[in-house]
């Protein structure tokens, strides 16, 4: 089957669900898929029986399907028109493969916004990883990368597994961000 994810850059990439299979010492079920043009240029079809590799001994990707192997219950894969995530009309540049949502506001873009703002490579505030954005988001408790630096922490320390000590680390953590270089800064907040 296929699943459509959404990108903090709003790109919607399909990603292929597979049977679990051990390549390399790996097991592997999920697989992107890329975009529109990879699955027609593939020839993939739901259903299908594909060769799995793993590039460069570590990302999985299909090769190609085994059309031989169909048995007529193979359906298409329709690329969706709308946001998987916030049914806003979906985007596609003429010079680009990707589709891409264009509300800034969809769920999708704005928590993958600030798990990349958080993360080691950006503003990197150890102890606040995408679970915890996910969690905090889910909550109400933080809405947009700015709420990185207003989160209510008496709040948190209220929620099962966020005792006193994990509080103290958070809020050092996120003091500490404030003192990243501009660089950093720029990176964290992955304008395109």
């Amino acid at each position: 089957s296929v699943e459509f994810q959404v990108g903090r850059t709003g790109a919607v990439t399909p990603v292929a669900k597979i049977d679990p299979v051990a390549i390399g010492g790996v097991t592997v079920s999920s697989i992107s898929i890329h975009n529109q043009d990879f699955i027609l240029e593939k020839d993939l079809m739901m259903g299908d029986t594909v060769l799995v590799e793993r590039a460069g001994d570590v990302i999985p990707q299909i090769v190609h399907s085994l059309p031989t192997l169909r048995t007529g219950q193979e359906q298409p894969i329709h690329f969706p028109t709308v946001c998987p995530v916030c049914q806003s009309e979906l985007y596609k540049p003429e010079e680009e493969a990707v589709w891409r949502c264009i509300n800034v506001e969809c769920p999708a873009q704005v928590v993958e916004r600030i798990i990349h703002f958080v993360s080691k490579d950006a503003m990197d505030i150890r102890s606040f990883g995408e679970q915890q954005v996910r969690k905090f988001y889910e909550l109400g408790l933080l809405r947009d990368i700015a709420g990185v630096y207003q989160l209510n922490l008496e709040a948190i320390g209220r929620l099962e597994g966020f005792g006193t000590k994990s509080i103290a680390n958070l809020q050092q953590a996120i003091e500490q961000s404030k003192k990243q270089p501009l660089y950093r800064l720029i990176y964290a907040l992955g304008i395109r």
